[in-house]
């Protein structure tokens, strides 16, 4: 199964750009274009990662809260961007590469991470 993480940011992200970053940083990853701004992480040996799906404008009030629960949305204002974020499935190094992309950004436009912490 795959493991998601949703990043919910303040404004639009600028997904190759946070990639690229991850990158000079010393991740080996190799991204490719996934359909409309989607992206797909692959390592170097060309094994699928981390899908990043298109970043999703959420307006509506209540809806954050209707597909995380109300913890999580807390501290979230809308307008805000959602990021769906799957690591590939039995791929511990998977798991640990979208959750530094969620991280980073978070870090970079604002917002939060769900789920907070790695679950396992």
């Amino acid at each position: 199964m795959t493991s998601d993480i949703i990043a919910l940011v303040r404004n639009e992200p600028d997904i190759p750009t946070v990639v690229e970053g991850m990158i000079a940083f010393g991740e080996a990853l190799r991204m490719v274009e996934a359909g409309p701004g989607a992206r797909h992480l692959y390592d170097p040996e060309g094994r699928l990662l981390v899908s990043i799906e298109a970043p999703e404008l959420v307006r509506v009030p209540g809806e954050v809260e209707r597909l995380l629960g109300t913890q999580p949305a807390d501290g979230v204002r809308l307008p805000a961007w959602w990021v769906e974020v799957r690591a590939a499935a039995g791929m511990p190094e998977a798991r640990r590469i979208a959750r530094r992309f969620a991280q980073d950004i978070v870090h970079w436009q604002g917002g939060m991470v769900w789920p907070a912490e790695e679950t396992r």
